[in-house]
């Protein structure tokens, strides 16, 4: 249901209401109130719509006449914006350049809500620290205040976190923003405010009730600063600024200070922001009627005398005292009466295009309305309420179920869904009691791809034409060699990547690099941890049905601040992949350094699986589905040596895990049982000496076995000197493993790490075995490092290694320029690497990365990436090219070019995957606003003997024309052309063509005229009520006008003209066939009275393939009772009605209609 706007008639009543002096460039907007910085004495005035109290000056206030003068030239407004505002947190990154260790980093907190906060802080935590995340520091900052803290030196995979705090401890938390020197950028967003709506708001659990008040100026003078709203702001270059924050409900002086040495000024203006405001709108429509002439439907059957049909749509929304927000909209679709309130849970993911279809008879009505959907539901009706994080809602949902280790879920649902935070909060800022629930009915299949990071950015997915806003992106961390998920991390779309839903494409902001952490001694040269990207969304399968129920929930309650049960199920019935899911959870917590969870789980089913790819998409291979029943236990746990008072810092952790083979999550798939655990511990007696120790053990029912321990240790030998040593022993048992992958090993090794000044760090290290047995062979290894800031934004960070295992290394240039800027080079070589679905034939050269991003100048920018890797015969290559060019003021080109290539003769692989997308946006702030996208895709060759060809050409234009203040025209077309054999794009041909014109004049509004033209081909035929059955193919010429001229008060004429040349077929083994029709209308209206509307219309059809030409009148006589109900009678002399597309003529006959609207 589109939400429309008071605009025009709020607009002129608060213009009066302001006085005569109304601060010139103002504009009042629909929503709110504009407050005249100069207004007169004189009682408060309530506006229009109830929403606010508007007053004047105190009279002790007055301004002489000179400071009037400069309060006018300022151009100063404040504006109440209305209560449905949304809170905005963000921190930005304010150091420029690359982001090394070491550096001081500056933050900006910023949020537009700081009336409901008493403190904040940043928090920097590693996602790679043995043991698990662990929060490294905490830095205080006001709130929209800026703080800096010290990079730490023993880190790759740090992420800061904004938080703020009420008064009773709950807390508001960021997304995680990457601190690695390779995706710092990612942040930097300074040319950004909050004011302009950036946020990165993950967790919300502050109240925040109230209303949005902005305070905005022009024309000050140079060197003057603006003190409002409790902060100060600089105003731009030009002289502006602008700053919104919210209120809670309730009288509130608004004070505004210019300081300037030119220029000073001191005003203030009471405001009431109220507790409750509402929108609503809906129309209901009954129509009783009885037939005559023998009725018969479009195949000659008989039809009943009698009938009643309606409809009845509305929208509703408001916020109410007590901080609830009420949404909900109905929308039962034109319908037998009997049936009108049936099936409303029933999903019609059409039904939506449908409704579009006949209420927008024409693409523009020449009032510049818009269809703002926020109650987005693919069945009959929406409802929400809404307070302090919880909600109740029926419609379209994304599930959120966390908390858990093994049972998450992420998909994008339609039906019911529910979640309850209490008020009551723990010292630490949850919800004593948290629970989520929801049971959904869905139609598209979850797609779940995993990506090895490349070194690069870009990442193809195997499916096209993705539900838009489904995904969900994240980066794990697992153990390489036992497959343990050490760590998860959500990404946020436009801040740390960008997803062409057409062509299905994932670009990162910032390089992912395939390897990370580690020890002192080397066991895998490129690092411990593999780091993968994990993207899961929802696609519509080209063939088959999707159908099904969906249940899941979860329940989450701290029972004090230290003990936490939870509990969660789900129940997955699509026929695809039927399972059921059920565990429970503990949480003992002292504090965040010292902790136990525990955690048993259930799958029933296999579920939904998975793919993985090494090279970025392009060679993909499919996890196998566990299926059968099993269980999974999970023990971890941390102790901080300050909470044990031991009086040191350091840590003990520890874990232990268990899974059955059957066992089926998003993370694990499990065909043999296993078994993990281990241990770890760090003291830190002084800050000259670091002691770790680490054992981890696995094991599993196929006979494989590792176990892995050993002891580090830090000695800082001066200030700039560090003296490492470690010893490590590993045994590894695995009968389906070579000989030489077998055996027992011990190592030791020693390394010197020198950073003798900020931005400058090399080190030398070296490891021998000292002992082995079986067949695993020696890991000598010698090598140096160093990582090198120079000339500012330039840093190159490299290492080579050579010994028993092969030769391995590293080397990244990277540059980081202003704002986004960057560019980066790189090569690395990893020793005994695994490529899935791949075998090693001939010598491994690694992988070469080079790209970046530039703003050229105001006017261009570009993006361009190339990652070739070369795994023996195996040779991949992925690269993207971007680029945005503003060519004038009002036109911007932009383009991009995706390539990827595989050749490999050893395993007959030989594929290239190609794809164009070129696009302008043109608005000449005239009237005229055009843009148009094409999506061109061409895919070739075979993967592991399966075909992959592919070809889709798509393409979407559309433009707007304001010819003046009275008349519109619009233009839109859709085409697409597709020869696949593809699980997600269905072959064929698609295109649309629609025009519109109208003209409704303002001021003298007796003509207006409205005008259609649509061109339909469709090879494919749609989708029939969501079921695996297609509609006809179709071409189709639709030609329709409407016009109405008011002769005086009482007379207005009309007459409607529309033309169908259409032809369809079944399918594609019956000829199309032709059906052509055209239709005549002529009309009057007569309004008698006030209350009293008759009408007389003249019809004729003309069917010529069915034989049909028929003549026929309508007469109407309508009584008004009130604004808000009319009921009218009527009769049609002939069989049929006004609409083309009906083929039944069962019209003749007399009828009653009753409408209501409010």
């Amino acid at each position: 249901m589109s939400k429309l706007h008071r605009s025009a008639a709020t607009a002129l009543a608060l213009s009066v209401l302001a006085g005569p002096s109304v601060a010139q460039g103002v504009v009042a907007t629909g929503s709110g109130f504009v407050i005249s910085v100069d207004a007169g004495d004189g009682p408060a005035q309530v506006s229009e719509d109830f929403t606010a109290v508007i007053a004047p000056p105190p009279t002790s206030a007055r301004t002489p006449q000179s400071v009037d003068v400069q309060i006018e030239a300022a151009d100063i407004a404040v504006t109440f914006d209305g209560l449905d505002v949304k809170r905005r947190l963000d921190a930005i990154v304010l150091t420029e350049g690359p982001t090394v260790p070491g550096q001081v980093m500056r933050v900006q907190s910023q949020l537009n809500y700081p009336a409901f906060v008493r403190r904040a802080e940043f928090r920097v935590l590693d996602l790679g620290a043995r043991g698990g995340p662990r929060n490294v520091q905490v830095i205080p900052v006001a709130p929209n205040g800026v703080a800096q803290f010290t990079l730490p030196d023993d880190s790759e995979d740090l992420v800061l976190t904004h938080r703020v705090y009420d008064a009773r401890g709950r807390y508001d938390e960021t997304a995680p923003i990457p601190l690695r020197a390779d995706e710092a950028s990612i942040a930097r967003l300074g040319d950004l405010a909050v004011e302009e709506g950036t946020s990165t708001l993950a967790r919300a659990r502050i109240p925040v009730h109230g209303g949005a008040v902005t305070v905005r100026g022009d024309n000050i003078l140079g060197g003057a600063q603006v003190q409002t709203l409790g902060e100060t702001i600089l105003p731009d270059p030009s002289g502006s600024f602008v700053i919104q924050r919210i209120l809670p409900p309730g009288d509130h002086p608004v004070q505004v200070q210019v300081d300037g040495r030119a220029q000073a000024l001191q005003l203030e203006r009471d405001i009431t922001v109220p507790a409750n405001e509402w929108f609503y709108t809906g129309t209901v429509d009954l129509t009783f009627g009885r037939r005559f002439d023998d009725p018969k439907d479009a195949n000659g059957a008989s039809l009943p005398e009698t009938y009643s049909y309606g409809r009845i749509a509305a929208y509703a929304k408001g916020k109410v005292r007590g901080g609830w927000t009420l949404t909900g909209s109905i929308d039962t679709n034109e319908t037998d009466l009997d049936e009108i309130f049936e099936d409303f849970d029933k999903k019609d993911p059409y039904s939506t295009l449908l409704r579009m279809s006949r209420e927008s008879a024409y693409p523009t009505y020449g009032d510049d309305s818009m269809i703002e959907d926020d109650t987005p539901s693919d069945g009959k009706f929406y409802l929400r309420a809404e307070r302090d994080g919880s909600h109740l809602m029926w419609g379209n949902f994304k599930s959120t179920i966390g908390g858990t280790y093994y049972l998450r879920n992420e998909r994008e649902l339609y039906g019911f869904q529910g979640v309850y935070r209490s008020p009551a909060q723990t010292t630490h800022g949850e919800s004593r009691v948290s629970v989520e629930g929801f049971a959904a009915t869905p139609d598209s299949l979850p797609g779940r791809e995993v990506f090895r990071g490349t070194g690069g950015s870009v990442y193809f997915l195997q499916n096209a034409d993705l539900a838009i806003g489904s995904e969900t992106v994240t980066v794990q961390l697992r153990d390489k060699d036992t497959g343990r998920v050490v760590s998860t991390s959500t990404l946020a779309e436009g801040r740390d990547y960008t997803i062409n839903y057409t062509q299905g494409s994932v670009i990162l902001n910032a390089p992912l690099t395939g390897s990370t952490g580690g020890g002192l001694v080397v066991t895998n040269p490129g690092g411990e941890y593999d780091v993968n990207l994990v993207v899961q969304y929802e696609y519509t399968p080209a063939a088959g049905q999707v159908d099904g129920t969906n249940f899941g929930a979860r329940a989450e309650v701290w029972l004090n601040d230290y003990v936490r049960l939870g509990a969660t199920r789900s129940v997955e019935r699509t026929g695809f992949a039927d399972q059921t899911a059920t565990g429970a959870d503990l949480r003992l917590r002292f504090s965040e350094e010292t902790y136990l969870d525990l955690e048993q789980a259930r799958t029933d089913g296999p579920g939904f699986g998975s793919s993985f790819s090494s090279n970025g998409g392009l060679v993909v291979s499919t996890d196998p589905v566990a299926n059968g029943t099993g269980d999974a236990w999970l023990a971890r746990g941390r102790v901080g040596l300050a909470d044990a008072g031991l009086g040191m810092d350091g840590y003990v952790a520890g874990y232990y895990e268990k899974r059955d083979a059957g066992f089926s999550t998003l993370d694990y798939q499990i065909t043999d049982d296993e078994e993990l655990w281990g241990v770890s511990a760090e003291f830190l007696p002084s800050e000259a000496v670091a002691l770790r120790f680490y054992y981890d053990d696995a094991r599993d029912d196929a006979g494989k076995k590792i176990r892995e321990g050993g002891a580090e240790l830090d000695l800082l030998i001066s200030s700039t000197t560090t003296l490492s040593f470690g010893i490590e022993h590993v045994d590894i048992e695995n009968p389906a493993a070579q000989s030489d992958d077998t055996g027992g090993r011990t190592d030791i090794a020693a390394r010197l790490t020198v950073e003798p000044r900020d931005g400058l760090k090399y080190y030398v290290f070296g490891q021998a075995t000292a002992e082995s047995s079986g067949g695993l062979e020696k890991n000598d290894r010698i090598g140096a490092g160093v990582s090198y800031r120079f000339n500012e934004n330039w840093t190159i960070e490299g290492e080579v290694s050579d010994g028993t295992q092969g030769l391995g290394g590293a080397l990244l240039f990277t540059r980081q320029g202003e704002g986004t800027d960057n560019v980066y080079l790189g090569y690395r070589l990893e020793p005994g690497r695994d490529f899935s679905g791949v075998t090693l034939s001939g010598e491994d050269r690694g992988t070469f990365v080079a790209g970046g991003r530039r703003q050229v100048s105001d006017d261009v920018t570009y993006f361009g990436e190339n990652t070739y890797d070369l795994f023996g015969r195996h040779r991949a290559l992925t690269s993207a090219y971007g680029v945005e060019y503003r060519a004038t003021e009002q036109t911007v080109f932009f383009g991009a070019l995706e390539v990827g290539r595989v050749d490999d003769a050893g395993n007959d692989d030989d594929y290239d995957r190609n794809g164009v997308s070129l696009g302008i946006r043109h608005d000449n702030g005239a009237g005229l606003q055009a843009k148009a996208r094409l999506e061109y895709r061409v895919d070739e060759g075979t993967l592991s003997g399966t075909d992959r060809d592919l070809e889709s050409f798509l393409l979407s234009a559309g433009a707007t024309y304001e010819i003046d203040e009275e008349r519109r025209l619009l233009f839109n077309l859709d085409y697409s052309e597709i020869d696949a054999n593809n699980a997600s794009l269905q072959a064929g041909t698609y295109s649309e063509v629609t025009l519109g014109y109208a003209v409704r004049p303002i001021f003298d509004d007796r003509f207006n005229l409205l005008f259609k033209y649509r061109y339909l081909f469709d090879s494919i035929g749609q989708e029939i009520d969501g079921t695996d059955q297609y509609g006809p193919r179709q071409e189709s010429h639709v030609l329709s006008i409407d016009a109405e001229y008011d002769l005086n008060q009482q007379w207005s004429v009309g007459g409607k003209l529309g033309g169908r040349w259409s032809r369809s077929s079944p399918d594609e083994t019956v000829p199309f066939a032709e059906n052509d029709a055209w239709l005549a209308v002529a009309n009057a209206r007569w309004h008698v009275v006030h209350n009293w509307d008759l009408l007389i219309e003249a019809r004729h059809l003309e069917a010529e393939q069915a034989g049909i030409s028929e003549t026929s009148a309508v007469g109407t006589i309508y009584r008004h009772f009130g604004n808000n109900f009319k009921a009218g009678i009527g009769y049609n002399f002939g069989t049929f009605s006004d609409d083309l597309t009906d083929l039944t003529y069962d019209d003749k006959g007399a009828f009653v209609n009753l409408i209501a609207k409010f």
